[in-house]
Formats: C-alpha cells, structure tokens, sequence
C-alpha cells in the first residue's frame, strides 16, 4: 500500500466519526449554523479527499514516489509550527507570522530570498489589518510597537 493510500485511509478513518460527533452538535442551517456545522463540513472535506488519494491512478502516485517524500521539509515544516505556537506570545503576531512564513517558503518550498520576504512580511501586515483592525480579533502585539488603537 503506498502512502498516499494509507494517509487517505487515515483521513476518511477520522473523518467519519468527526462528522458523526458534529451532527450530534446540530448543524442548524447556513443562515443560522449550529455548533457542529463547521466540524461537519470540515469532516467531509477531509473524508473527501481521504477517498481522493485513496482512489487516484497508480500512474499518477507513482510519478509522485519516483521524486521521494521529503522528510526533511517535513521536520522543517512541523518545528516551525511548533516555534509559531511557543512564539506568538513574546513575539507577537506580525513578526512570528512573518518568521513561520519565511522559514516555510525559503526551505520547504525553495523560494528566492527576496520572494520570501517581500511575501513573508505583505502577508504578516495584511493579515494582521485583516483581523486586528477590520474584525476586532485581539492578537498578540509582542515585541512590535504598534500604534495607539491597534
């Protein structure tokens, strides 16, 4: 069984019982959702595309083994999760959302040094705007100066 079928697996494994527990929730409507309506979608998208890598052609997966699963990137990828989480706090959002996301376009996806700050930062900023400042979502202000009001 390659990876890709066994990760699918996985997902449609949990997927099931997530959707199960959040009908349990009540689902309420689109209009007015109830508590289980979000983890049930979530759950379905995740059981979807658990049967997805399941059920997609050998062809195709293989062409995707011959390139190897990088392990490596993989570390990277989950240690600077794990520092965002220890980090945000101290740092504050922008300037631990714009480390994470450099680290992660730099040496998982190889990005250019200049690509990587220039979207590192845009990203951090807009973000932030996006939910401190239109949607009144309280994030941690860390070690950056903010203006009075943010």
């Amino acid at each position: 069984m390659t990876l890709d079928r066994v990760l699918g697996l996985g997902a449609v494994l949990l997927g099931i019982p997530v959707a199960v527990a959040s009908w349990g929730f009540g689902v309420g409507s689109p209009k007015s959702p109830g508590a289980g309506f979000w983890p049930l979608l979530i759950a379905v998208a995740m059981a979807g595309l658990g049967l997805s890598l399941m059920t997609r052609s050998s062809r195709a997966g293989a062409s995707g083994a011959a390139s190897g699963f990088r392990w490596s990137r993989f570390g990277i990828a989950l240690g600077t999760l794990g520092f965002y989480v220890v980090t945000l706090e101290p740092l504050g959002y922008l300037l631990a959302t714009a480390v994470l996301l450099f680290v992660q376009l730099r040496w998982v996806e190889s990005r250019s040094w200049r690509t990587c700050a220039w979207i590192a930062v845009l990203t951090a900023v807009i973000s932030f705007v996006l939910f401190r400042v239109l949607l009144k979502v309280p994030l941690p202000a860390g070690a950056v100066p903010l203006p009075r009001g943010w």
